[in-house]
């Protein structure tokens, strides 16, 4: 699964979930019982001196960049049966256009990610994704919001759900869109939010040729939010958010073993904090349950859990904490779902001023329905980010990551150790 390094408080509505609907990070006022920016974290803080001049386009400023990078990969295949090393060249060029306007929004971005091996060149993949997101300030305390996306993408090796390690990485279509609202009544706020992706992914192959059927994991997925704050303090809010999904396969028994469909609920109570100059975050906890339109599938339900919290023990050292527990699409054959618990811990340290270290690891637990199959994984990787001017970055990666699997239908066993050398080139 590709994982970022760092989980920035400005992205946690993508930690807490579709069934939690945080309000977007707004320019519009929420009202100063809501704002969460006593705090900065040591990747959110602004550098001046080191951010990209960009190039103004009438009323918007234009950001383009180019990543260039190295990678070391000790198990390509991800597989613990004779893994193969690799050398692999990453060159990203994206383009992020931003409005400039006093209010309302409209933002443009577009990246196209390539990656070139070595030695097993039919592994080389270019991926393509672009996407659109808008804001509409219809008075001071309310907004609207909405965005679309379109990606022609690869599922990286380690990621595939296949028991048998796949010649090369499956490709698949994604294609997603939102449209939402928040509004603020002094101590309340109330936002919603309905969110639509489809997903149609391609065959992959075994190492013989051999033909993997992917087209029981083409879907769509439609999920609304609801979610009101109550402010009981400047820097405290408690929540209550209720989400509901409605998970339609393409394909239904005799074509595929189960028939995948199903509804799905969550409630989820906590609080959204901001508190001295020490903790900031979001802790939520509650109840899921998904349905499934099949007989022979029981229904999955239990806990729901998600969670992130900030601690600043000083200026320079940002400390983050974060877990979830929510019922995610299988792709194992003969699977319904999976109950994905899931935790992270980071460290980022700012050396210097334009020098940042990180540390971050994550672990995951999936327990399968439908099937007797529980994976396991563990990653840990150690970052560094050197900003050398207002156009120029050289950053760097070394991790390791593992994956153990059990149970009659069990999945793929490895460990990889990675590194990554590059730049970044930005206007």
């Amino acid at each position: 699964m590709k994982k970022k390094i760092e989980l920035s408080f400005a992205v946690l509505a993508a930690t807490l979930g579709w069934g939690i609907v945080d309000p977007q990070p707004a320019m519009a006022q929420d009202g100063d019982n809501f704002s969460r920016d006593r705090n900065v974290s040591v990747r959110g803080r602004a550098r001046p001196e080191y951010d990209s001049v960009g190039i103004r386009v009438g009323s918007f400023m234009a950001n383009p960049e180019l990543t260039v990078a190295g990678e070391y990969n000790d198990n390509v295949f991800a597989t613990n049966v004779d893994p193969e090393e690799d050398f692999i060249t990453h060159v990203t060029p994206s383009l992020n256009v931003e409005s400039q306007w006093s209010n309302h929004a409209l933002n443009f971005r577009l990246e196209a990610p390539s990656r070139f091996y070595s030695e097993f060149d039919d592994n080389d993949t270019t991926d393509i994704i672009g996407g659109l997101d808008a804001r509409l300030d219809v008075y001071r305390d309310f907004y609207l919001f909405g965005g679309a996306e379109y990606g022609s993408m690869t599922e990286p090796l380690s990621s595939s759900p296949t028991a048998l390690p796949l010649r090369e990485p499956i490709e698949y279509a994604r294609s997603s869109g939102n449209l939402g609202f928040v509004k603020a009544f002094n101590r309340l706020r109330v936002s919603g939010e309905a969110r639509y992706a489809q997903f149609d992914f391609e065959d992959g192959f075994l190492f013989n040729n051999a033909p993997v059927d992917q087209d029981d994991r083409d879907r769509s997925v439609l999920e609304l939010g609801l979610r009101a704050d109550y402010a009981i303090s400047p820097m405290t809010a408690l929540f209550i958010a209720v989400g509901a999904n409605q998970r339609d396969y393409d394909l239904d028994p005799p074509d595929v073993v189960v028939n995948r469909d199903s509804e799905g609920h969550e409630v989820l109570v906590g609080a959204d904090f901001d508190l001295s100059r020490l903790v900031r975050g979001q802790i939520g906890v509650g109840y899921l349950s998904q349905s499934y339109d099949d007989p022979s599938v029981g229904e999955t339900n239990g806990l729901a859990v998600r969670s992130q919290v900030e601690w600043f023990p000083d200026d320079l050292v940002t400390v983050t904490f974060a877990a979830s527990r929510e019922v995610a699409d299988a792709g194992a054959f003969g699977a319904s779902s999976y109950i994905a618990n899931n935790a992270s811990f980071s460290i980022d340290y700012e050396w210097r001023r334009n020098i940042i270290f990180g540390l971050r690891s994550d672990y995951s637990f999936d327990d399968y329905s439908g099937i007797d199959r529980e994976d396991t994984r563990w990653g840990a990787v150690f970052t560094g980010d050197y900003l050398m001017n207002r156009g120029a970055a050289l950053f760097f990666e070394v991790g390791h990551y593992e994956q153990s699997s059990s149970g009659l239908q069990l999945g793929r066993e490895y460990d990889i150790n990675r590194a990554v050398l590059g730049i970044k080139l930005r206007r």
